[in-house]
């Protein structure tokens, strides 16, 4: 009966202990997390440089005191000298005068006949004929639409051939 008696004793107090050691298996099924190391604290932000102080002045002489300048006078312009009088102004009497047709070859005519005191007068009158030549017929004769423009380019000679 002594064994029998030990071999309850042992399942009563087996019985007991089962719970714990399902209590302490549990932890090996599953293994423990780790817990994390706490972080060091950070290190403290340096402190700010101080300013720099300016520079002191050595002793000796001051520094110079600054004044204010009048603003200097606006230069004047040279006033322009005539090289050349201005051409004169020759207004063609138009009242009571018909529009009339002009012929080219006589325009280049009087042109190179009064040429050689201006040169720039004479290339514009150059270059004038040469583009009223498209507008002549084969005469060419020039179409009464053009009568302002060659009495306002040609007036001077003319009438000065007149």
């Amino acid at each position: 009966m002594k064994m029998r008696t030990s071999v309850i004793r042992f399942r009563f107090w087996s019985a007991r202990r089962q719970p714990q050691l399902d209590a302490a298996r549990e932890p090996d099924e599953h293994p423990p997390v780790p817990v994390p190391e706490p972080e060091p604290p950070a290190p403290e932000p340096a402190p700010p440089a101080p300013d720099p102080q300016p520079p002191t002045p050595e002793p000796g002489e001051p520094p110079p005191q600054l004044r204010s300048v009048p603003s200097p006078e606006p230069e004047r312009q040279p006033e322009p000298q005539e090289a050349t009088a201005p051409e004169p102004v020759v207004r063609l009497p138009l009242d009571g005068v018909e529009p009339r047709e002009w012929n080219v070859w006589e325009l280049e005519r009087l042109a190179q006949a009064a040429g050689g005191g201006d040169p720039a007068r004479d290339e514009e009158l150059a270059f004038l004929l040469l583009e009223l030549r498209q507008f002549a017929n084969a005469d060419g004769q020039l179409s009464v639409d053009f009568d302002p423009v060659v009495r306002e380019s040609f007036g001077e000679l003319i009438y000065a051939a007149v």
